[in-house]
């Protein structure tokens, strides 16, 4: 959907928030958008429940990371592997 809408939209592109907002100004780049920004949501969601349970992270912590993993991707992913750290420290003690 990307590739083909790619030249659809003059100035679009990631080079800056200006390119970006012409590029999904297109509904084919928009839904290639969107379809990216769930899959990450749902692969990194799978993984940081998985990971989280066998490390040992209190479930209500990982209800957070999930959270924050849906509304902010990358913030959600580091807050949880800062918890897997903590709670592989607190496993060695």
């Amino acid at each position: 959907m990307l590739a083909s809408s790619w030249g659809a939209t003059p100035g679009g592109g990631f080079g800056s928030i200006a390119q970006v907002r012409a590029l999904f100004a297109n509904d084919a780049a928009l839904t290639a958008g969107w379809f990216h920004y769930l899959a990450f949501d749902l692969f990194v969601g799978t993984w940081i429940a998985r990971e989280g349970l066998a490390a040992g992270v209190l479930p209500i912590l990982l209800v957070l990371c999930l959270l924050l993993t849906f509304l902010f991707g990358p913030a959600g992913l580091l807050l949880f592997l800062a918890l897997r750290l903590v709670a592989a420290r607190g496993a060695r003690s």
